[in-house]
């Protein structure tokens, strides 16, 4: 009687360590079953070639970006809007690694647990992208074969309505020597997610910002002048001279108030305002900006600006103030840092992704809105805004726009070539919460080329939201 107790006992013990098995077993094939069928060595969702033969891309209005038929990747069958969509919708093979097709194929791909790969179809889920396609075409257009990048995005919601970076190609007819061709050069990158560049004269609010925020008093500039900085005074002579060496600016400005050394982009006012903030205030100013900081989109990390202050003369410090010396900054986070001047002192990360929906059209998943942290404060804020709606009306002029803005350009010499110009700024109307950055090599003036990229794209902003 023992022994058939003793048996029974064990067989228990063996049938639960069975059943315990089985249950982990279902456990780990709950958990991890979309992630094994996602790999690529599996031949239902993957060609040859590495490409995703499931799921659907579009863009905020409906339009088909790119699409899977009889186990083919296709795209839309507008040239201009494959080229200008394909950094934010990818190319078939996955190398632009920030892309939709190569960062969400989790989404894209509908998997149902119970019903394993009999699940997955060619349709698969859709992701809606927040870009219009007809955006993005005009913003290539007006690049007008010139590399650089073009981004407008919803600082209230983050919803980035246009990005554009070039070069770009077809992902329908991929040029046989993409990889070899310089003009190509940097196809494969994003350049608002993954580059940096010299900023030139955009950077000028954040030293201005820098200073507001810092205390410094008229007279700590000149022992002749009392009462807050708002109220100093700045005679350009065209030239700031330091003890180790000298800032010059493109020509003479004579006295000008603090809003004007703004909107005259004057090199030598903000030099003095640099070295008189020294290197400790002037990287801590910028660090506050969020400059500095990495953001995430999606599940891609912006490249991050880098600045150098330690060991430097004075009159490099002047430089660094204006944008040039050795200052690089990701367009990104520029982008945010103007949109956090638009909304009082921050603003939402942006986000390419509207949400993913099933083959049903049910909604599967949304993005959460993210706030930036209090980039500046709201007074600074305020003094910025009306500042660089002064800069357009004074200096590049408001008939050039379709609508109001407010705006900084920034120019950076090369040795070779046209200037690298930028453009930045915001719409000021409450009803249309728009941020804008527009960077174009080679394209000479800030203010000409990318401002000129900029009022196009701002013009189609405007037809779409009339409709």
């Amino acid at each position: 009687m023992k022994k058939i107790r003793s048996r029974i006992g064990l067989c228990s013990v063996v049938l639960a360590l069975f059943f315990a098995a089985i249950l982990l077993l279902l456990n780990t094939y709950r958990k991890n079953a979309a992630k094994w069928f996602l790999t690529p060595y599996n031949r239902h969702l993957y060609s040859s070639e590495n490409v995703l033969l499931t799921g659907t891309v579009a863009d905020r209005n409906g339009t088909v970006l790119s699409y899977v038929s009889n186990g083919v990747r296709l795209y839309n069958d507008n040239e201009l809007i494959r080229k200008s969509t394909l950094h934010v919708v990818g190319d078939p093979y996955g190398k632009i690694g920030t892309s939709a097709l190569a960062t969400m194929r989790n989404d894209l791909i509908s998997f149902r647990t119970l019903e394993g790969i009999s699940s997955v179809d060619e349709a698969g889920n859709t992701v809606v992208l927040s870009i219009d396609a007809d955006l993005n075409a005009a913003a290539l257009k007006a690049l007008d074969g010139r590399n650089g990048t073009v981004c407008v995005y919803n600082y209230k919601t983050g919803e980035i309505l246009a990005l554009v970076s070039t070069p770009t190609f077809d992902p329908v007819n991929i040029p046989e020597n993409l990889e070899e061709d310089s003009a190509y050069s940097g196809a494969y990158l994003n350049r608002f997610l993954s580059t940096t560049a010299a900023p030139g004269s955009v950077m000028k609010p954040v030293i201005l910002q820098t200073a507001l925020e810092s205390g410094l008093q008229a007279s700590d500039l000149d022992p002749a002048q009392s009462g807050p900085l708002t109220e100093w005074k700045y005679t350009c002579k065209g030239i700031a001279r330091f003890p180790d060496g000298n800032v010059k600016c493109p020509k003479t400005h004579n006295s000008q108030s603090l809003t004007e050394t703004l909107a005259n982009s004057c090199n030598c006012a903000y030099a003095v305002l640099a070295v008189a903030l020294g290197p400790e205030k002037v990287a801590e100013g910028i660090r506050k900006s969020g400059l500095t900081d990495s953001y995430k989109i999606g599940t891609v990390n912006t490249a991050r600006s880098t600045f150098r202050f330690s060991g430097i003369y004075d009159y490099q410090l002047g430089y660094a103030g204006v944008g040039l010396y050795l200052d690089q900054v990701n367009p990104c986070s520029l982008l945010v840092y103007y949109a956090a001047i638009a909304n009082g002192g921050k603003a939402a990360v942006p986000n390419t992704v509207l949400e993913v929906r099933d083959s049903s059209g049910k909604v599967l998943r949304r993005p959460e809105i993210v706030m930036t942290d209090q980039l500046l404060t709201a007074s600074s804020a305020e003094y910025l805004r009306n500042a660089l709606s002064e800069d357009v009306r004074l200096t590049y002029g408001k008939d050039r726009f379709p609508c109001a803005i407010a705006a900084k350009s920034g120019t950076v010499s090369q040795a070779q070539g046209e200037s690298n110009g930028w453009f930045a700024g915001f719409t000021t109307d409450e009803d249309m919460p728009y941020a804008f950055v527009v960077y174009v090599e080679h394209g000479g003036v800030g203010s000409r080329a990318a401002g000129d990229v900029t009022a196009a794209v701002l013009k189609e902003l405007i037809k779409k939201a009339s409709k």
